[in-house]
C-alpha cells in the first residue's frame, strides 16, 4: 500500500472515531466534516483528519480541554437532568419507582430548604468530632465518619482502597496513599508564584467564611483557616509529585500493618481497618510512605 492510500485509509478511521460519540439512527457513522480537507496530511495529519470537528467544537469557558467523550458526557448529562426534572413533576400517571425518583432529586435541589436547615444537617458529625477525646479515638472518626475514605479520591487525610498487587496480578490488597488536601493538588501550596499565592488567600478566605456559616466568629474563623491551611500544607510536602507518581516503581512499598504501624505510629491503624470492615490486614500496599510520615508528626 502506498503512503497516499495509507494516510487516506487512516484518515478515515480518525474521522469516524469522533462520529461514534455522537452517531445516531439518521446519521452516517463517518461524518467527513469532521476533516479539513484544506490541510495537507503529510504536512499536519492530525488536523486533517480532526481540523473540522476543532473549528465546529471550540472548547467552551469552563473547560479546560474538550473532545468528542467530553461532549458526550455533556449531553448525557443534559438528558440525565431533563429526566430527574420530569420524574419530579406531581403527576397520576408517574409510576412508584418513577416518583421515588423524582421525590428524591426534588428533595436535593429544594435550595430554599437546604438554606433554611443551614448547617443543622452536619451538627451530628460536628458534635462528634467536639466529642474526640484521644488519637485511638479520631482513627474510629476517620473510619466512620459518615464521608468514608473509600468513597472519595482524596479521603479523609488519606485514601483507602483495594487494588492489583504491583508484583502479583493474581491478589488484590489494600492500598493507602497520600490525600487529604483541599486544593486540586500538592503544588496549589507550594509554588510561591503570584497565582498560586492568591489562590491560597482566595482559598483561606472560603474556609474561613466556611467557618462563620457553622457559627464560629469572625475572628475564631480566620485562625481556624490559617489552621486549616498550615497542616495541609505540611501535608503536601510529603506527597509525591505528579510527574513522580508517573513511575510504578515509586509506587509500590508493601508493607505487612506492624510496619505500617510504626511507620505512623500515632495513627490507630488496627481501628481503623476493623472500623472501615476490612478486618486484620496481614499487609497492604503504603503508596506514598513519606507522606505518611508526615501525617504521623501532623497528628
Amino acid at each position: 500500500m502506498s503512503w497516499k492510500s495509507f494516510a487516506l485509509v487512516l484518515a478515515v478511521v480518525c474521522a469516524a472515531l469522533p462520529s461514534f460519540g455522537q452517531h445516531a439512527a439518521s446519521e452516517p457513522v463517518l461524518n467527513v466534516s469532521d476533516m479539513d480537507r484544506t490541510v495537507d496530511p503529510c504536512v499536519d495529519f492530525y488536523a486533517y483528519s480532526c481540523g473540522g470537528w476543532m473549528k465546529n467544537n471550540p472548547i467552551p469557558p469552563d473547560q479546560s480541554s474538550w473532545g468528542t467523550y467530553g461532549k458526550l458526557e455533556d449531553e448525557n448529562r443534559a438528558q440525565l437532568r431533563t429526566i430527574l426534572e420530569d420524574a419530579a413533576k406531581p403527576s397520576a400517571s408517574r409510576s412508584a419507582v418513577d416518583q421515588k425518583i423524582g421525590d428524591y432529586y426534588a428533595s436535593c435541589t429544594d435550595e430554599a430548604a437546604i438554606e433554611k436547615l443551614g448547617a443543622k444537617p452536619l451538627a451530628p458529625e460536628l458534635k462528634r468530632i467536639a466529642g474526640l477525646k484521644s488519637k485511638q479515638d479520631f482513627a474510629e472518626f476517620v473510619a466512620t465518619t459518615q464521608y468514608p475514605p473509600s468513597l472519595y479520591g482524596g479521603g479523609t487525610l488519606f485514601t483507602f482502597r483495594s487494588g492489583q498487587d504491583f508484583k502479583d496480578s493474581s491478589q488484590v490488597i489494600g492500598e493507602v496513599d497520600q490525600g487529604g488536601l483541599g486544593l486540586p493538588d500538592r503544588d496549589y501550596y507550594l509554588k510561591d508564584d503570584a497565582k498560586s499565592v492568591d489562590l491560597r488567600k482566595a482559598y483561606v478566605a472560603h474556609v474561613t467564611k466556611m467557618f462563620q456559616l457553622i457559627g464560629d466568629s469572625p475572628a475564631d474563623a480566620a485562625a481556624e483557616a490559617a489552621t486549616v491551611l498550615r497542616i495541609e500544607t505540611a501535608l503536601a510536602k510529603g506527597q509525591m509529585t505528579r510527574v513522580e507518581r508517573r513511575d510504578p516503581q515509586k509506587l509500590y512499598h508493601r508493607l505487612t500493618t506492624d510496619e505500617l504501624q510504626k511507620l505512623a505510629p500515632t495513627f490507630g491503624w488496627s481501628t481503623y481497618f476493623t472500623k472501615t470492615g476490612a478486618g486484620a490486614l496481614p499487609s497492604v500496599n503504603v503508596v506514598t510512605p513519606d507522606y505518611f510520615h508526615t501525617l504521623n508528626d501532623e497528628i
